[in-house]
């Protein structure tokens, strides 16, 4: 949430900007648009938290989703290393670490 801080502020600032200028161009009296501003400024504000609160969900849920796909991916290139393995080995084969370093190595 700390790279999407800035997301709450950025709305209400917009807001209370608009809000100021559609008072000063419709010549709304000094304490009409102070009292307007501070309640656009509020309702703003709600409204930036909770968007910011949904992009830092939507966020988390990518995040998890890429790290789980990563796993997945390691997975299954171990599965696949595991079945070459016993593959060579069933052909007679001896299989050295440095033969599995240099298969490794291959596949990224």
């Amino acid at each position: 949430m700390k790279k999407n801080h800035n997301i709450s502020a950025l709305i209400t600032l917009v807001a209370g900007a608009v809000a100021v200028l559609c008072c000063l161009l419709n010549r709304v009296p000094i304490l009409d648009t102070l009292k307007y501003v501070l309640i656009v400024l509020v309702v703003f504000l709600i409204i930036g938290r909770i968007a910011e609160h949904i992009i830092f969900k939507i966020n988390e849920a990518a995040e998890m989703a890429a790290v789980q796909a990563q796993e997945e991916a390691r997975k299954a290139a171990e599965k696949e290393q595991e079945g070459a393995m016993a593959a060579a080995m069933a052909d007679g084969e001896e299989v050295t670490e440095d033969e599995e370093e240099a298969e490794e190595a291959e596949e990224l």
